[in-house]
């Protein structure tokens, strides 16, 4: 049975935003983490991502993807656990994305659609 997203409430966005900052954290003071650490910190960062993603913030969505994934390289360069954190990796970028782009597939359709930018150029 798969459990029902967490509703965005304003608390709730910034509790994850806070435990992922305080998590990102405690990994820079101690960056030979081992799988565990990369795997808690990695579902500490799909839980805001989920949050965003539901409050139609992908571009935030997207940041957070990024920043986690640098902060976990950074870790693989610098003493943790190699492998471990190119799944990290592997998995923010597949999962958060993929979250993004169900998203986006899940929307309603609108009547209204934005004008296209037309550019037109003249040779001389």
């Amino acid at each position: 049975m798969q459990a029902e997203p967490a509703v965005p409430t304003p608390q709730r966005v910034r509790a994850a935003g806070t435990a992922l900052e305080a998590a990102g954290i405690y990994l820079m003071a101690n960056p030979v983490a081992d799988a565990g650490l990369l795997h808690r910190y990695h579902e500490t960062a799909q839980q805001l991502i989920e949050l965003l993603v539901q409050l139609r913030e992908t571009r935030l969505a997207i940041v957070v993807i990024s920043g986690a994934s640098a902060l976990v390289e950074h870790l693989a360069r610098n003493g943790a656990d190699r492998e471990a954190a190119l799944a990290v990796c592997r998995r923010l970028t597949l999962q958060g994305m993929g979250r993004i782009e169900q998203s986006g597939r899940h929307r309603p359709a609108t009547g209204a659609q934005r004008p296209a930018m037309v550019r037109t150029a003249t040779v001389h």
